[in-house]
């Protein structure tokens, strides 16, 4: 998003949150959602989080979203202060608590986890995530059939067409039954570590999760390994043993031809997006996109 966004947080928190900003601190600014740490006049800490009006997905879905999680009591997300259009601006607004500064990718590069122990939780969160309900009446990102669609108009052919082989499987794949609520970018940045910091067990012996799932701009419903093989993309976790491991923690059943199919689609709709047309960590994209389309190490054959 450019221009004008400084405008549009101080008046998002006069609206929303009821008091001015007294200090402002920029996190991520992208195309369509820019989100600011805000430190309120009334000393309270927020979140803002800017959505441009052409989006498919702005701040009033967003809460909805975050109240349907809350509301499941599985996962723990930042409570919603407010939401609505920005006055006299031509973006919507969404004001949460502020869950905390210390993403597990923080904690992973701090040397205060272990990558394994980041991964597990994000296994676990995913776990509970998906069996929220989805809410009735929300905008959820396209399907797999649209997204096949936009990403065969903008990847390079000598590239989609390897992928020809995943997309049968994927098709498949595609049983009604096992549909869940995805969160569709569910990496070590989305999530940010809880004050209790361990995993503790509930009274039916399922975890406890202290850590604040964010983002759900790219929520969806699908099969469950479309999740799973997201998450390992993005988190750089290709190797044979990372996804045996990630799988293992989720807990749920996975179907690992149907994984294997889902992690050369993502690995390869991400580098389309972000390396190829974005121009954005063009490097890491190419090593997963080598991975992900690597016939070794028990992978899918493509």
């Amino acid at each position: 998003m450019t221009g004008g966004t400084v405008l549009a947080v101080e008046r998002a928190c006069a609206e929303l949150a009821g008091s001015v900003p007294a200090e402002t601190v920029r996190v991520r600014n992208g195309p369509k959602t820019a989100v600011y740490r805000v430190r309120l006049a009334d000393g309270r800490p927020v979140v803002v989080k800017l959505f441009a009006v052409d989006g498919t997905h702005g701040a009033v879905d967003e809460a909805r979203l975050l109240a349907a999680v809350t509301a499941a009591g599985r996962v723990r997300v930042p409570a919603v202060i407010g939401y609505g259009p920005v006055p006299g601006l031509t973006v919507s607004a969404l004001v949460t608590t502020d869950a905390g500064t210390s993403t597990l990718g923080d904690a992973v590069r701090a040397g205060q986890m272990p990558r394994p122990a980041a991964l597990l939780r994000l296994a676990l969160l995913m776990a509970a995530f998906h069996s929220v309900k989805a809410p009735a009446g929300v905008p959820l990102a396209p399907g797999i059939g649209q997204q096949v669609s936009a990403l065969a108009a903008h990847c390079p052919k000598q590239v989609f067409v390897r992928l020809a082989p995943a997309l049968e499987v994927i098709a498949a794949g595609a049983r009604l039954e096992r549909l869940v609520w995805c969160h569709g970018d569910l990496h070590l940045e989305n999530v940010i570590r809880g004050g209790d910091r361990r995993l503790t067990l509930g009274e039916h012996g399922q975890p406890r999760l202290p850590d604040y799932l964010l983002d759900f701009e790219a929520a969806t419903v699908e099969v469950p390994e479309y999740d799973v093989a997201q998450t390992l993309v993005t988190c750089d976790a290709l190797e044979p043993s990372d996804r045996v491991f990630v799988a293992a923690a989720y807990g749920r059943p996975v179907d690992t031809q149907l994984l294997d199919a889902y992690v050369a689609f993502q690995a390869v709709r991400g580098w389309t997006y972000a390396a190829h047309q974005e121009g954005r960590d063009r490097d890491a994209w190419a090593a997963r996109l080598h991975l992900a389309l690597s016939p070794q190490s028990g992978r899918t054959a493509l």
